[in-house]
Parts: structure tokens; C-alpha cells; sequence
């Protein structure tokens, strides 16, 4: 039997600083290139937090309602039309950005640095770009990341913040055997400490103001915690490579 796509789905809607709803919110038809996706969970960024606390994400200011949201994984109800993208039934991230416009300004196999580039829950061009806190997402298939099979996706939800972990420890070469420095033990401190470790760093020291980022961080794999205030114990980690995650 085949999806039949409701006329609208619960979603996670910032009307303004302190004002959060969870309402129904219309669907619409996928064209020939998207897909159905049933969202299954979805990661907290920043962002999200800062539009519901504060009505903004730094310059990105909310001028309408808008869905919150893009870390989200889930599984394929109805395939794309067209014959692109995963099958029914495919477990699937979603890599949250649309790049756009044109200008020379950027390399091209950096689109994510062309000047309108959007992304899923995002108030930095007006009408928002609204996000993917929803039962059904209707996305583009050139959104969708199929996941390993086994991975579960409660553990995959962290795909999209996992990644920027993963490109900041690539960008900074091979870390074989050598000492690294992460400051700054959010989420994506947390990751990059994981990620180093992974990749054979020698040792890790994570450097936070609060302990519970501290702790999550020695869970992780750092070898030491230092609190931000001692700043002769941070300097006297001579790291070899630093990631500054604050």
C-alpha cells in the first residue's frame, strides 16, 4: 500500500523570542525531485535554541513563524518521482544546504560558500528557509545521504554535527602521534575530541568553562581537562594543532 501524504504535519514552529509551538503546519505535493521523508529525530543546534530564546541567531532574525531544525535523519515513505534519490523504505541523513547564486567568488567544489547559500530552519534571507522539525519532510533527493545499514537513527542524528568534526580534523592534516588542543567542549568540541581520537592523536586536551562539557569530553577520549581560566596550564599544552571550537 502507498504513502498518501497528509495535508498537514506536526511541526516545531519559533513564532518569537520565547514564543515555541508544536502545531500542524501545511504539506505540500513533492515535485518530480523530492522525496517523502517520515522524520524520525532530529539534533538541537545552537541556532535552534537561539531562535526560540531569542527571537535570532546572531544576524539571522526571525520576521515570520518559521520551522526550526536540520539535523534531521530519517526513512524514505515516498520515493522521488523522477527516479533519482533512495527507495521506500531507505534510512537517510539530510545534508541541510541549498547553494546559490552564481558569483566567481567561491571555488566550485566549495558551494557551500556561495553567497546565498541556504539552510533547512534558517532566518538569514527573508522569506525564511523554513527547517525540517516535522513528521514528513518533503526534501530535494540531493538532501538525502543514505546511512550504513545497522546504524541506528537515533545514532545517526548526529551525522550533520558529526561531520563539521570530521572536516575540522581533516583540514587539519594527519594527527598521527601528535598533541592536540580543543577548546571549547560543546557538541562539537565533544565530536572533534571523539574524531581525534579516532584518528590516532598522541593526546588531547579540552579546555571548557563548565564541567559537565569537561566530563563528556574525558568520555570521549581526551586525556586531559583543563578549565579556560588557567591559562598558564593551556598555554604549557604546547599542542601541536589546535581546534578552536568556542
Amino acid at each position: 500500500m502507498s504513502f498518501v501524504l497528509p495535508e498537514t504535519t506536526i511541526g516545531v514552529v519559533a513564532h518569537a523570542a520565547g514564543d515555541l509551538r508544536v502545531e500542524h503546519v501545511a504539506l505540500t505535493a513533492p515535485t518530480a525531485e523530492q522525496a517523502v521523508i517520515e522524520i524520525a529525530y532530529g539534533g538541537v543546534c545552537g541556532s535552534d535554541l537561539h531562535y526560540w530564546t531569542h527571537g535570532a541567531a546572531g544576524e539571522s532574525i526571525l520576521k515570520a513563524p518559521m520551522l526550526l531544525g536540520h539535523e534531521v535523519v530519517g526513512t524514505v515513505v515516498t520515493a522521488a518521482a523522477d527516479g533519482t534519490g533512495p527507495a521506500v523504505g531507505t534510512s537517510v541523513a539530510v545534508h541541510p544546504a541549498t547553494p546559490g547564486g552564481t558569483a566567481p567568488r567561491f571555488p566550485s567544489d566549495r558551494p557551500n560558500l556561495s553567497p546565498c547559500c541556504t539552510y533547512l530552519g534558517s532566518a538569514a534571507q527573508y522569506p525564511h528557509t523554513e527547517g525540517a522539525f516535522v513528521k514528513y519532510a518533503v526534501l530535494p533527493t540531493r538532501m538525502l545521504r543514505e546511512l550504513p545499514e545497522g546504524l541506528d537513527l537515533r545514532t545517526a542524528s548526529v551525522a550533520e554535527p558529526a561531520s563539521v568534526a570530521w572536516h575540522a580534523v581533516s583540514r587539519a592534516g594527519d594527527v598521527r602521534g601528535k598533541k592536540a588542543l580543543v577548546v571549547g567542549c560543546g557538541p562539537i568540541g565533544a565530536l572533534v575530541v571523539a574524531v581525534l581520537r579516532r584518528a590516532g592523536a598522541q593526546s588531547i586536551t579540552a579546555v571548557d568553562v563548565h564541567d559537565l562539557p569537561l566530563q563528556i569530553a574525558s568520555t570521549l577520549g581526551a586525556d586531559r581537562v583543563l578549565e579556560a581560566t588557567d591559562a598558564e596550564a593551556v598555554a604549557a599544552s604546547d599542542a601541536d594543532v589546535v581546534v578552536e571550537c568556542t
